[in-house]
């Protein structure tokens, strides 16, 4: 991610005053673009759609929605991660000639996964009419396509396309959803709404391919990857489900819905929790524009130091600017995060009586809010524990996340309303500190972990 943040910001310093805006808009695609589609998209089908399905079947095209990027997002994450990892190994090692056939055995690997789900669920266990059903099931492998081909976008540095992509599937999925609600009832909604989806991964996809026009071959190939990065594959799996592990916990409790005979959903705290995800949308851009592209300047120094045989004295100088570059960096995104948290919880019951008309969103709203502060730190952690290789650190720190999230959550839930989304909120503070003291310890110690701890002749 790094690479796209580099040409964001140097499109930010063209000399045009639309310049920083674009950058900023860009990189708020790249770094949040599947969930903020989902979140807009679904919002604006959902206010259009009030004067035209009964609540019963907007309730249900709305909770499609919801599992199939839950459920697909969790299973695609070990897949996701371990092709990231394979196909950075790829890039450096200049060795890109198979990316296509990767691409192609992921899928393929991907939906092998994800039919063993979908199709059962979706075909035998909800209640739905036949053309919903199949509906369903092609939304839930469009999305898992997103998901993996999002990885080699990334790889391309294509910023444009992810943002086009991103942009224009959101605004045929809004208006063909509206348009054919009129003539099919929800039914037209899903088949709207699945459309654009599918043009997303369409353009996705066309992009990669455009950009290694090579022949398909060994396609599965990169299966030996999850032997050398199962740990990857193990993150993956616990971070995407910690990130839903409360909603799932508050399905079985009071105030849960049961939909279409089978799906089950918590209206108030799900609505609640994503409306207040969207407050970290500064912050991923931040990050993405300025601390990664910066913190990657003096990993890169502090490396080639090494490798050039620089003296200690100038190890050491590389070394404090890493800590340096990291500390700036997350002072400006923790000041910028706090700024519009405390804004959100200020403005919280006009805002959600505006979008929701139910202000008892407001308290899961609040905890929601402050939770997504600490979550995208959290984030951000990782992000910069991974690139020194800690696999351990990271599984220890993810596996923390998931099970402070889900035992939490399901600790405040007798304490009534008041304290829905509590839970939610204490499992990322915690989850933070426990990361941050993670990585600060070994970044702290970074020249002796480089000569010492990792020096295979010293084992």
């Amino acid at each position: 991610m790094a690479g796209i943040g580099f040409a964001l910001r140097r499109l930010s310093r063209h000399d045009t005053l639309t310049a920083g805006l674009l950058s900023h808009a860009h990189a708020a695609a790249v770094s949040a673009g599947p969930w903020l589609f989902t979140v807009v998209a679904l919002g604006g089908v959902e206010m259009f759609g009030r004067g035209l399905l009964p609540r019963e079947e907007l309730a249900r095209f709305s909770t499609v929605i919801i599992y199939n990027f839950a459920f697909s997002l969790v299973l695609a994450g070990p897949i996701v991660l371990v092709i990231t990892r394979h196909l950075a190994d790829k890039i450096y090692a200049k060795d890109i000639e198979d990316a296509a056939g990767l691409l192609l055995g992921a899928l393929a690997l991907l939906y092998g996964v994800q039919a063993l789900i979908a199709i059962p669920f979706y075909g035998f266990v909800v209640d739905m009419p036949a053309t919903d059903r199949v509906l369903a099931i092609v939304g839930f492998f469009v999305v898992g396509g997103i998901w993996l081909a999002s990885v080699f976008l990334s790889a391309l540095k294509s910023f444009e396309t992810i943002s086009a992509a991103f942009g224009v599937g959101m605004a045929a999925a809004l208006f063909l959803a509206i348009l054919l609600t009129k003539f099919f009832g929800a039914t037209g909604t899903l088949a709207g709404f699945t459309v654009g989806l599918a043009l997303v991964f369409y353009i996705l996809v066309a992009r990669i391919f455009a950009e290694y026009p090579y022949d398909v071959v060994r396609p599965f190939a990169f299966l030996r990857a999850f032997r050398s990065h199962w740990e990857f594959a193990v993150i993956g799996l616990l971070y995407n489900a910690a990130i839903w592990v409360d909603k799932w916990v508050m399905w079985l409790s009071p105030g849960h819905k049961v939909i279409a005979g089978a799906m089950v959903v918590h209206p108030a705290y799900d609505g609640a929790m994503f409306l207040a995800y969207l407050t970290i949308i500064p912050a991923m851009t931040l990050f993405l524009v300025s601390l990664e592209t910066r913190f990657f300047e003096k990993y890169l120094q502090f490396y080639r130091d090494i490798a050039s045989h620089a003296t200690n004295a100038e190890i050491r100088r590389s070394h404090e600017e890493i800590v340096g570059a990291l500390r700036e960096g997350f002072r400006n995104i923790a000041v910028l995060q706090t700024v519009i948290c405390y804004v959100a919880i200020l403005v919280a019951p006009g805002l959600l009586g505006m979008a929701r008309d139910d202000l008892e969103l407001v308290p899961i709203f609040r905890f929601g809010v402050l939770g997504a502060l600490f979550q995208s730190q959290l984030l951000f952690t990782l992000v910069i524990i991974s690139y020194f290789d800690l696999r351990r650190v990271l599984l220890a720190v993810t596996a923390v996340f998931f099970f402070l999230n889900a035992a939490l959550t399901w600790v405040f839930i007798p304490l009534g309303v008041g304290y829905q989304g509590y839970g939610y909120f204490l499992a990322t503070l915690l989850s933070f500190v426990f990361a941050y003291a993670m990585a600060a310890r070994r970044i702290s110690r970074l020249p002796y972990i480089t000569f010492i701890a990792n020096n295979p002749a010293l084992r």
